[in-house]
């Protein structure tokens, strides 16, 4: 799985591609708040307290997107987010929530990026443990692929032909 880390340093560096100054400000904010969001869960979830997790991670991640925020900005600090919320339900025994989550997340968009990857490992972690072994080797699959885009891309791959 990609390492947490790596998708912070995405959404951190998403700050440097905004656009309108007069906007800055409000993005800023937002930005500040999702990553607040995740020092929250963090520290709830130290306290045992995984509904306060839980509420963190949901109210970030559904808040209205700014007015200039880029779009692809706004969905991977979102996706982020999802994904968080989507681990916390299939850590705590709730598959059925972690896919509906994790599906809500992929719904914001597709890209050849982590969030995307993070996205489809956990929902088919949560198919698996459901017993949907198909859903679960599709979302595997696609993760593969993405992941496989990535690696090519850092190593200068030239593109494959299907």
């Amino acid at each position: 799985m990609i390492r947490r880390a790596a998708s912070l340093l995405l959404v951190l560096a998403t700050v440097t591609s905004l656009s309108a100054c007069a906007r800055r400000a409000d993005v800023s904010g937002w930005l500040r708040e999702a990553e607040a969001a995740h020092a929250d869960a963090d520290e709830r979830l130290a306290q045992k307290d995984v509904a306060g997790a839980r509420e963190a991670l949901r109210s970030a991640a559904q808040a209205p997107v700014p007015e200039g925020a880029r779009a692809a900005d706004a969905r991977v600090v979102r996706q982020d987010l999802y994904y968080r919320w989507a681990m916390l339900e299939a850590d705590q025994g709730a598959p059925e929530e972690a896919v509906r989550v994790a599906t809500e997340g992929l719904a914001l968009g597709r890209g050849n990026d982590a969030f995307t990857a993070n996205l489809e490992i956990v929902r088919g972690r949560a198919q698996e443990s459901l017993g949907h072994a198909a859903d679960a080797s599709r979302d595997y699959h696609d993760a593969l692929l993405v992941t496989e885009v990535l690696l090519d891309e850092s190593l200068g791959t030239p593109e494959r032909k299907p």
